[in-house]
Parts: structure tokens; sequence; C-alpha cells
């Protein structure tokens, strides 16, 4: 069963105090002159509940960590550009850093896709601190080819399917229409014997209540900021894929700071993503499910032989797309060991554990050293 409110804020304590500026100390010398401008720009709404609650508080974090002399104006709603336009908004100069999912473009970023694969990770927390360790050995040429740096990798909550109609079995999605992420969200809904179709995040309500889509898949805290969940007959509990929701940082604004403030930014970026992963999908995911419930939302939860049948279905789903990448020449059963080594690695490790590993020990994920 989900956890309740006030089980994921203790799960989650550590990321909440991060984000309330309980670790933020000024980690360089004031600033000699303005501070450097960081433009973040994102697609959810200003009033979404992520904004407010996460990224707002962050960039006051960042500021807090660079003692004022980095600083951050963003724009929500796609109003600097289409979300899809991410990775050229970097490149052309609209924006410094902004979401570039590559769950978009599944063939331009296949090996990005398996960080979604079926029942790689445990949770979100523990798939957020194992992507970063994969992203050196196997993601760094691909992301960057776009001509862009990474700025920090994020795995979602797990996605469930929210149904416009009452449903009780996987029988009853065979056949239907489900809203999807394109790439392994959609190979997941076919596995299922649903109809997948692929749109942006932006596009789902719209779909869902027009009735071109029956279903939607996705993770509850992202069901709230595009508001489906208030308007879904069913929650079915599927939980077995997390996407990794990406933002690419420009290079020429990279390039531009000095040494001490790209420690500084890394750093950030390492504790901001798992703090978002954790609060967003953990606290804000139970917020959500309190106003699916009390908007008539039914939660549905699979028995014993539909979950062995989901297990099975995924299990071989792994195996295709494994087999399909090996055949293209790429790595895909070599990044799935390393995965699923990086996870057990991790085995054991709290969220609150996780979160303290990226404030105190964050890993080193832009281009050149610490030193630098």
């Amino acid at each position: 069963m989900p956890l309740t409110l006030q089980e994921e804020r203790e799960r989650c304590s550590a990321a909440e105090a991060w984000l309330r500026g309980a670790y933020a100390k000024p980690l360089v010398e004031p600033p000699q002159g303005a501070p450097v401008v960081m433009r973040a720009s994102a697609h959810p709404p200003a009033d979404a509940w992520v904004v407010p609650n996460v990224f707002q508080p962050s960039f006051t974090v960042l500021n807090t960590m660079s003692t004022g002399r980095i600083a951050v104006t963003a724009a929500w709603g796609e109003s600097a550009h289409p979300a899809r336009e991410g990775f050229q908004a970097l490149v052309d100069g609209r924006t410094d850093f902004a979401a570039c999912y590559t769950s978009w473009e599944p063939e331009r970023f296949p090996l990005a896709q398996l960080l979604a694969l079926p029942k790689l990770f445990p949770d979100t927390e523990v798939a957020t601190a194992a992507s970063e360790a994969l992203y050196e050995p196997f993601l760094r040429d691909e992301f960057e080819r776009a001509g862009v740096l990474l700025g920090r990798l994020k795995a979602t909550g797990a996605y469930h399917l929210f149904a416009r109609r009452p449903i009780e079995r996987l029988a009853d999605v065979r056949g239907l229409k489900i809203g999807t992420n394109a790439g392994i969200d959609s190979r997941i809904a076919a596995a299922l014997g649903g109809q997948p179709v692929p749109l942006r995040s932006v596009d789902l309500l719209p779909a869902f209540l027009g009735g071109d889509v029956d279903l939607v898949s996705l993770a509850d805290g992202s069901a709230q900021v595009f508001g489906i969940g208030r308007h879904a007959a069913a929650r079915m509990e599927i939980g077995v894929s997390m996407m990794n929701l990406e933002f690419g940082l420009a290079r020429r604004f990279h390039d531009a700071l000095p040494g001490d403030l790209r420690v500084v930014l890394n750093d950030w970026l390492r504790a901001q993503s798992q703090a978002e992963a954790q609060y967003f999908y953990g606290v804000g995911g139970a917020i959500a499910r309190e106003g699916f419930a009390a908007a008539g939302c039914r939660f549905v939860t699979l028995d014993a032989e539909d979950a062995r049948h989901l297990d099975a279905c995924m299990d071989q789903l792994t195996d295709d797309i494994a087999n399909e990448l090996d055949a293209r020449g790429l790595p895909a059963r070599d990044f799935v060991r390393a995965a699923r080594a990086a996870a057990e690695a991790l085995h054991g490790r709290s969220a609150n554990a996780l979160m303290l590993d990226a404030i105190e020990r964050p890993r080193w994920l832009l281009p050149g050293t610490r030193a630098a």
C-alpha cells in the first residue's frame, strides 16, 4: 500500500530540511560585483505544487551556497520555450538550465531509456543515486552529443495507470488507449495489452478529458501537477518502472563560471536532484493521493494472479529491449548488469541516508575535475 503523508515526511525529512535551508552554508568568498544569473526553465505551471515547494526553495539554497554569487530567474509553463525544445534552447541561448527529457526522443538517446527498464530499481531515491553512477561509463557521450552538459538526473516516482472509467483487473486494460511517455513507458503499456499513445506531459490532460486516451501512465506527483488524478475514476497500482527526467545545463553558462562556482553548482545539483526526487514524488505524491481520494478516485491493487502476470511480462520486456539494443552494437546488457550492481550497493540505504550522501559526498558529474 502507498505510504501516508506522515510516513513520507519522516522518510524524506532530510530532503525537506535541505529544501528549507537547514544544510545550506556559504561555500565560497562573497561576490565582488553583480551575481551570475542562471536562467531556469521548465514546463510545469508556476502554481504547480513542485514549483513553490521544490524548485523555488532549491534556488534559494543555491544562492546561499554560492554566497549570493549565483542567482536564479525562472520561467514556467513553457513561457521561455516549448518543453520539447530544451536541448535546442540551451544551445541557442534561450535558457541556461532546462528540462531535457531523453524519454521524449528515445531513438536519439537509446541507452538513457534503459534507466526506465521495469524492475531495475527498488525506489526513486536509489534510482536517482544509481543513475549518477551510470552516467560516466554509459550516458555522458550520448547526452553531451546534443551540445549541452548534464545538469542532473532524477528518477520519478513509480508509474501507475489512471483510468477515466472504473477498472479492476489487468484484463480491463487490454485494447484501451494509454497516454504514455515515448520509449519504454510505451513498451510497458503495449506489454500490458494497451494501445500506447505517446504524449507530452502538458498534453495528457486534454487527451484524457477529451477521450483521446482511456488511461494515463504517470507517477502520483506528476498526475497532480498535470491534473490527471482529480479526474480519474481509478488508479491501478502498477509501479514497475520509473522515468528519468534530466535537466540540461548550457555549456556556455558552465564554461563562463569560475572554478569555485562550478564546484558549488555541481554540489547543489547533486543534492537538488535527490531532494526533488524524494520530496516531490514522496511527500508530494502522498499529498496528491489524498487529493485523488477526496475527488473520488478508487485505488486498485493487483491480485496475486495479475501480479505474477505483470512480473512475467516485465521480465520478458527487459530481455527483449536488452537484446534489441545489443543487436545494434550498444552495451545494453552491460548497462543492466551495472545498474543492478549499483542498486545492490545501495541496498538498505534509507532515503534520508541517501539525501545526506548527496549533501556531504556529492558525485562529480560536470566536465573536468573538482579542482578545475
